[in-house]
């Protein structure tokens, strides 16, 4: 179940693919957004990345000026030209939802929604670089866009310097428009080789010029690439204008034949691999379900054919068809029939209506099954307490033959020539006059008593003494036959009669 349960997850997850991306600021004025206003000739931010909103105007875009031959130390950059370019193979990126003022963020570091470390070479060059050949970044920190804090790698971007081998921009990258914004998102793939377009920034001020801001050592090429000067590392704030990728591009307007969308899946694209999902994926899985069903009806087929032959199987095809017939007759199945028949039952049960319960006395008695208590302690001497009228119900108790050889033991015994003493009255045992009686009495087999005839049990109490009555003599006792034998062994023990 859990392994079905997992395959499942993993085939679904496939219609996600390329859906998922970091998270990044939004476009307006929001919180954790921002919003340019650019032009050729001038360029406002606003965002609140900060928390507070804050507002960088002012800004004059720097480009290229293509109309005149690169000397040898480049072209410095001119108001209203074309477009820069930064190219290379992508080692490192920073996504930003907000910025740290503690940490030394301000400025336009405000603006800054993305940060990328690039490792300057042509764009082929960067295409062919074979995936885990190429530079390496241990980013460490990075909250201020133009200076990361990096590590152990194959290239630590803190310590570049003129005998480095290789050359990287360090960009901090403005969306020019919403489109732009929304395309960064593609840079969150390391390693692959990318061309990012856009205009640098004057600070519109004389003298000092702020960090990251265009200087006179940002200088271009005779194709508009921007020079590395001789510390082989250039540091920049970007409005970025369009985006080049291996297999798509980012445009201002989001409207290239390739513009490149979040969830776009190569070749197939979005809407060619939610149908290739549907009609491969859903199709193959539905598919291979009836097939494996009817290879399995087909192998129980075969069995059964060959455990009752084909005579069997022609009945059982005959009764199938009679039982279609006869429910299109309207006819119903014996399961039918009792289904129904039960809830009949059930509805009349709901509506009858329930019977008051019985008083707790009548509880109580039914719950001993019947049992008489009353006459259990009458018959066995202990006094109970007298009840007024006849009894509900009559005793169930049946007094057995051995109990009432018992009771008329005890009295024949209890039957002394003392004064001081009476017969008790025994409810079981007639009212004895004479000593012929209690001897004929206790010679006499005992007589069953019916149990249903039985009166209700009178309270045994002690004789009141009355004036002496001629007592009767107690029974002779039986003597024991004389003894044959005389041997020591069972002299002691011989003799019972008392």
């Amino acid at each position: 179940m859990r392994r079905g349960l997992l395959a499942l997850c993993f085939v679904a997850s496939m219609m996600l693919a390329g859906c998922f991306g970091p998270s990044t600021a939004s476009w307006g004025d929001g919180s954790s957004s921002v919003n340019v206003d650019f032009t050729s000739t001038s360029a406002e931010v606003k965002s609140t990345l900060s928390g507070p909103a804050t507002t960088t105007s002012d800004l004059i875009p720097m480009g290229c000026d293509p109309s005149t031959e690169a000397p040898k130390g480049g072209n410095s950059l001119i108001e209203e030209g074309a477009p820069v370019s930064f190219t290379g193979y992508l080692a490192a990126s920073q996504f930003y939802t907000e910025h740290n003022t503690v940490m030394g963020a301000r400025g336009l570091d405000f603006g800054v929604t993305t940060a990328v470390a690039i490792q300057s070479m042509s764009f082929n060059q960067a295409a062919e670089v074979t995936d885990g050949e190429g530079a390496r970044i241990d980013v460490k920190e990075w909250v201020v866009p133009l200076t990361p804090k990096t590590g152990a790698g194959s290239v630590d971007i803190d310590d570049l310097d003129s005998d480095s081998d290789t050359e990287w921009y360090v960009l901090g990258l403005v969306p020019s428009s919403e489109s732009i914004l929304y395309g960064f998102t593609a840079l969150d793939e390391w390693h692959q080789a990318v061309s990012i377009e856009g205009y640098l920034v004057d600070a519109g001020v004389d003298g000092n010029v702020p960090y990251g801001y265009a200087s006179t050592w940002h200088r271009t090429r005779d194709d508009c690439s921007m020079m590395i000067g001789d510390v082989n590392r250039a540091d920049a704030y970007v409005f970025v204008t369009a985006i080049t990728l291996e297999s798509a591009t980012i445009s201002q307007n989001g409207e290239a034949d390739d513009e490149w969308v979040q969830g776009d899946v190569p070749v197939l694209g979005r809407s060619g691999f939610v149908m290739f999902f549907l009609v491969v994926g859903l199709g193959g899985s539905v598919g291979a379900f009836i097939f494996s069903q009817q290879l399995v009806m087909r192998s129980a087929k075969n069995t059964m054919k060959t455990l009752i032959g084909d005579e069997g199987m022609k009945k059982a095809a005959s009764v199938k068809s009679e039982a279609k017939a006869a429910k299109k007759a309207g006819m119903e199945s014996p399961t039918e029939r009792q289904a129904r028949m039960d809830k009949q039952r059930k509805s009349t049960e709901k509506k009858a209506p329930k019977s008051k319960p019985e008083k707790e006395d009548k509880k109580g008695e039914d719950a001993l099954g019947g049992f008489d208590l009353d006459s259990v302690l009458a018959s066995t001497g202990v006094p109970t307490q007298s009840k007024s009228g006849p009894p509900e119900r009559k005793s169930s108790v049946v007094v057995t033959d051995a109990a009432q050889e018992m009771e008329r033991m005890n009295v024949s015994d209890s039957a002394t020539p003392s004064a001081s003493t009476s017969v008790p009255n025994v409810s079981s045992v007639p009212n004895v006059s004479s000593a012929s009686n209690v001897s004929s009495a206790s010679r006499s087999p005992p007589v069953t008593e019916k149990v249903a005839e039985r009166k209700p049990p009178v309270k045994r109490r002690r004789a009141v003494k009355k004036s002496p009555e001629p007592q009767p003599e107690a029974e002779p006792r039986r003597q024991a036959a004389p003894r044959e034998t005389f041997d020591d062994d069972e002299d002691d023990f011989s003799d019972f009669s008392f």
